[in-house]
């Protein structure tokens, strides 16, 4: 659960030798990451997520993922077991149907809408929320950008993007929480400014589920 909410709490982006960037060019990628987050309104994207754990196992789980600025944010788990992590801008909802439960949290203690999915769903400043630390170059086409996080967090250390120099795209993200769990997702399929109904943003109650008040 708590791993789950660490997740939410980030949701975005450990690099081998990395190589430092003129301040010019560091300058340059950031402003076009904000830019092109800030002239998006939506976006739809299927994930691959891989989870290493500090055992040396690994998860997989695959899913898909909607984002309706301001704030609103619908993840859905497929494999290997399905749950919803959803946003109405005001709460977070982590719902498991085949328990039968939902817990519920207030959008500012569950999640911290400063790092990295603040950006991306309208909340945050990619240059005010996160400390650059260092960047390397992957190849022509993409470079992978790493942060820490501009103020003291007890869950998050350090979170990397796999960016397009070109358009500030994010295509995936890493980031290291303090048990020493590495969490990945890689992007796919990916629609921007498609027209989201706000339904997709609402969990829908019954009678037979157990709601939990998470904080």
């Amino acid at each position: 659960m708590v791993r789950v909410m660490v997740f939410v709490l980030v949701l975005c982006w450990a690099l081998v030798n990395p190589c430092k960037l003129p301040a010019q060019n560091i300058e340059q990628i950031l402003n076009k990451i904000q830019h092109f987050y800030e002239n998006i309104q939506t976006i739809q994207a299927d994930f691959l997520q891989e989870t290493y754990f500090p055992d040396r196992n690994k998860e997989i789980r695959t899913g898909r993922l909607w984002i309706k600025k301001p704030g609103k944010f619908r993840w859905e788990y497929k494999s290997p077991e399905k749950f919803l992590i959803i946003s109405d801008g005001d709460n977070i909802y982590i719902y498991y149907p085949e328990e039968k439960q939902a817990f519920v949290y207030p959008s500012g203690k569950a999640i911290s809408s400063r790092l990295a999915l603040g950006f991306m769903s309208g909340r945050g400043n990619i240059k005010e929320d996160l400390k650059l630390e260092s960047f390397k170059v992957l190849n022509k086409n993409f470079w992978k950008v790493s942060f820490l996080p501009a103020y003291k967090d007890k869950k998050v250390e350090k979170i990397s993007f796999v960016v397009s120099p070109n358009t500030g795209e994010v295509k995936e993200f890493t980031f290291i929480n303090s048990t020493g769990e590495k969490i990945r997702i890689i992007f796919n399929q990916i629609r921007y400014n498609v027209n989201l109904d706000n339904k997709l943003f609402i969990l829908n109650f019954s009678e037979n589920i157990q709601i939990i008040n998470g904080y």
